[in-house]
């Protein structure tokens, strides 16, 4: 298992498979599309990581934004359906939030589904209790 940074040329194509594996989809139904992930990979305010199994096949992304204030956001962390619950995105999460601190950032934001709530409780992040979070579009 090796952990490292996205390049766009070598992991653009399976970035874009993992997330459609994934069904991480806008409000509007599209998915995040080439333009947009490449921008990402390529910003020097974006970090973004992936985790290759031991057969060093990509099996989880992470997409994320140094945002003011000593913060990020976490775009996206998405893990291949087929490789989901050998703890490779607790393992990416892990690694990015190490990271995070060593480029001096206090706090992560994030929008979650319903469906990984419990991955980020099961790591202690904390779901507002004040707000909800409605995607608009138009």
């Amino acid at each position: 298992m090796k952990i490292e940074k996205l390049e766009k040329e070598r992991d653009l194509d399976e970035v874009l498979n993992i997330l459609h594996e994934d069904n991480l989809r806008y409000a509007d139904g599209d998915y995040p599309g080439p333009n947009w992930i490449s921008d990402i990979i390529e910003s020097e305010k974006c970090f973004t990581f992936g985790l290759w199994d031991d057969e060093n096949k990509l099996v989880s992304i992470l997409l994320a934004e140094r945002l003011v204030h000593k913060g990020c956001i976490l775009w996206y962390i998405a893990t291949n359906p087929k490789k989901r619950g050998i703890g490779f995105g607790s393992q990416l999460l892990e690694y990015f939030e190490n990271f995070v601190k060593s480029e001096g950032l206090n706090w992560i934001f994030l929008n979650a589904t319903e469906e990984s709530l419990n991955f980020y409780k099961k790591h202690n992040y904390l779901t507002s209790k004040y707000s909800k979070v409605y995607e608009h579009v138009k």
